[in-house]
């Protein structure tokens, strides 16, 4: 039941969403302006909801629901906001560093080259596409 209920709360407020980006211009696909992401994201998260709604209504099998284990998602939000306090401190690479492999060794990642090796490839590519091609300076 609360899953429905946060279903049709996420709907309305995608609605409501969609309603204030009417202030802002559309644009067009080749020229879009500053409504252009607002209202497809809106557009989007209406029609996701509304597939999770009929989805709701199809009758269920009752199952037992599995136990779930939080530590792995305390662990995520210690590491965001170490990954968020360092990120000024070391510099965005270091910091992506660190927080990737962090990561990866939660997801139980076997093994310490295999997450070293993600992690420093992701980082590097991040900042070689925001640095080269974006032209976007990173701390």
């Amino acid at each position: 039941m609360t899953e429905k209920i946060i279903t049709v709360l996420f709907l309305l407020g995608s609605i409501i969403y969609l309603y204030l980006t009417q202030d802002l211009t559309f644009g067009t696909l080749n020229s879009p302006k500053s409504g252009f992401l607002p209202v497809l994201a809106a557009l989007l998260a209406i029609i996701v909801t509304l597939v999770l709604i009929f989805k709701q209504r199809q009758p269920k099998k009752i199952t037992d629901q599995p136990h779930v284990d939080w530590t792995k998602f305390i662990f995520i939000i210690i590491g965001l906001v170490f990954y968020i306090t360092l990120f000024n401190i070391i510099g965005y690479f270091v910091a992506t560093f660190i927080f990737l492999f962090y990561f990866l060794k939660i997801a139980d990642t076997t093994g310490w080259l295999l997450p070293a090796l993600l992690a420093a490839t992701s980082a590097t590519i991040f900042v070689l596409i925001f640095k080269y091609y974006l032209t976007i300076p990173l701390p």
